[in-house]
């Protein structure tokens, strides 16, 4: 069909035409096909009547045969003339060897006979007579069950078959001897073209087979004849070459007459649908308006122009309501923006404000823990308070750094920096809390310095903030591994630990704003969720990426930063010594604007 389509006509009327013709068309050829194959089959089922009654004819032959044969062995077995020769010496040559010498075919079908005692030792035999030691065998165990018997065995590439008859007189119990014949089946009338089939033969089982009438004594042989249909050569089988030229004219010519009346037919037929196409058009090139389909013509095409006109004014209906929701969307989009703008300042005002009772409190326990020199309770208790709001005060400038980023007033002092100078900074910041959770620290820095562009402070923020993170959520006595490397133009700095991991469902979320894992017990990794998200927005802000990874839970985790490298500076930047102090005396003023 898609081969097809670049070759249809545009219109419809067209198409239906032209479906109509090759339906009509078709129509008479499979009607031809199937009166053909009708004949043919009647044709084939007489062919099968004559195999099967030729079949028939050939088992009544072959059973006549076996019958012939089966009924004179009985008689030479039950012969009491017979006997005596068995049993006589001089009977041999008296009486069965010149009766044997006359027997060679029954019915026309070569026989070969056999008369021997009852261990199944041969005694005498027509002319020609032949057995296998393995027939012999077979003899001997039909003789220790005394009943008359019947096989099919192979003897030099050739099927025969093999048949006793026990010599049982009045005089005695067990058979005095037996009677061992057998004939060739190919010396049977199967006929020509038959098969003589038994059980266990292997022929096709599938193919038609007629039984032989045979005596009890040859049942348990299962014989059949077996013969094919005849060919369609050989039959006369029907053909449709010669018809299939009249088929093709007679398809065409109805086909052409189809066309020409159906392009006609279909171009009246569709006059209304041509009118819904054009109006359909107008709307497309319009949009949706007022105008509807005037419900004219067929009783289809009047359906179908009202079921129109109901879409038009569900369209109708949906566009009003749609731009409704758009105005309502735009109103709630503001008013959360207004929101997020609200609560951004009061996140900043609220840190601003707490940390004005934090230097009072600060100061004062400075002083608390100097006036305090003999009371170690109170100095105890001067260091808790100075401890805990040197904690706040973190808390809260972290605060503040996240209110700043997300509302872009962060100004950064951009200069050509060696990051492993930055490393080392953080490293000196982080070092008391290592020291007192018991952590061990590894730095491996490159020996050439790695330039990336940016403000020193804030990567030392960066730095500092993920080994904080490091130290908060790796156990006590924990490994913790800093790695500043080169890759692809970026500077790659990697903070690995062995700490508690990274859950994989908190793995999405874990550079958002208040986001923590499950604390422990003691609450020693306490925090707001803010340093994760600062180093994000830092990290941005200088043109790079963070990155988390974890295998799950007590698994450790790592943070990798990458910057862009900027080419090295004219002239390294010398660290420079500030102007010593004046000797003398210091006047310090200190200003407090809450009392």
């Amino acid at each position: 069909m898609t081969l097809l389509r670049p070759h249809l006509p545009a219109g419809l009327a067209r198409r239906f035409a032209l479906a109509a013709a090759g339906l009509a068309a078709a129509a008479v050829v499979l009607i031809s096909l199937a009166s053909w194959w009708l004949a043919n089959r009647q044709h084939q089922a007489a062919l099968a009547e004559i195999a099967a009654r030729e079949r028939g004819f050939h088992a009544a032959a072959v059973s006549s045969d076996l019958t012939a044969v089966h009924d004179r062995m009985a008689e030479m077995a039950a012969s009491s003339i017979l006997a005596t020769g068995l049993v006589d010496s001089a009977g041999k040559e008296t009486y069965l060897e010149p009766f044997l010498n006359g027997v060679r075919q029954i019915n026309g079908v070569p026989v070969q006979l056999l008369f021997t005692d009852f261990e199944g030792q041969p005694i005498a035999g027509n002319p020609g007579a032949r057995f296998s030691p393995a027939q012999l065998a077979w003899l001997r165990e039909q003789l220790r069950d005394g009943r008359p018997g019947a096989r099919i065995t192979r003897d030099g590439g050739v099927d025969e078959l093999v048949a006793m008859q026990p010599l049982v007189y009045a005089r005695t119990p067990s058979p005095e001897g037996a009677l061992l014949y057998k004939v060739k089946l190919s010396d049977l009338h199967a006929g020509s073209g038959m098969l003589l089939d038994w059980a266990g033969h292997g022929l096709d089982s599938d193919g038609p087979a007629t039984p032989v009438a045979v005596p009890s004594d040859f049942r348990s042989l299962g014989l059949s004849i077996r013969g094919a249909q005849p060919s369609a050569a050989t039959a006369g089988e029907l053909t449709i070459a010669p018809q299939l030229a009249s088929f093709a004219v007679i398809g065409l010519a109805l086909f052409a007459v189809v066309v020409l009346a159906g392009g006609r037919l279909a171009a009246l037929l569709t006059a209304d649908l041509r009118r819904l196409e054009g109006f359909a058009r107008e709307v497309t090139g319009e949009g949706l308006t007022q105008r509807r389909v005037p419900e004219t013509g067929s009783s289809e095409v009047r359906g179908l122009a009202a079921t129109i006109n109901r879409m038009l004014d569900r369209l109708q209906a949906q566009q009003q309501a749609l731009a409704e929701e758009g105005r309502k969307q735009a109103a709630l989009a503001a008013a959360l923006g207004a929101a997020d703008r609200r609560k951004d300042e009061f996140l900043a005002m609220l840190a601003h404000e707490l940390r004005n009772p934090l230097a009072p409190i600060a100061t004062g326990a400075q002083l608390l823990h100097q006036a305090a020199a003999g009371d170690e309770r109170v100095a105890r208790t001067s260091e808790v308070i100075a401890r805990q709001a040197a904690h706040m005060a973190k808390l809260l400038d972290d605060l503040l750094d996240v209110s700043r980023v997300t509302r872009g007033l962060v100004t950064l002092e951009h200069r050509v920096l060696d990051l492993r100078e930055v490393v080392r900074a953080a490293v000196d910041q982080v070092q008391p809390l290592l020291h007192s959770r018991g952590h061990g620290l590894a730095v491996r820095l490159p020996d050439a310095p790695v330039w990336v562009g940016g403000d020193a402070a804030r990567l030392v923020q960066v730095v500092s903030n993920l080994l904080n993170n490091a130290a908060k959520y790796t156990p006590a006595q924990g490994e913790i591994e800093v790695t500043l490397g080169t890759q692809g133009g970026h500077a790659a700095l990697r903070v690995a630990d062995n700490g508690i991991g990274i859950p994989r469902e908190l793995m999405p979320e874990i550079f958002d704003l208040f986001t923590q894992g499950t604390r422990s017990a003691d609450r020693s990794q306490g925090g707001l969720g803010l340093g994760l998200a600062l180093v994000r927005n830092l990290v941005e802000l200088h043109h790079g990426s963070v990155r988390a990874e974890s295998a799950g839970p007590d698994q450790g985790s790592v943070f990798t930063v990458t910057l862009p490298l900027v080419p090295a500076p004219e002239q390294p930047p010398v660290p420079t010594q500030a102007p010593a102090a004046p000797a003398g005396a210091l006047r310090v003023l200190v200003v407090d604007d809450n009392r």
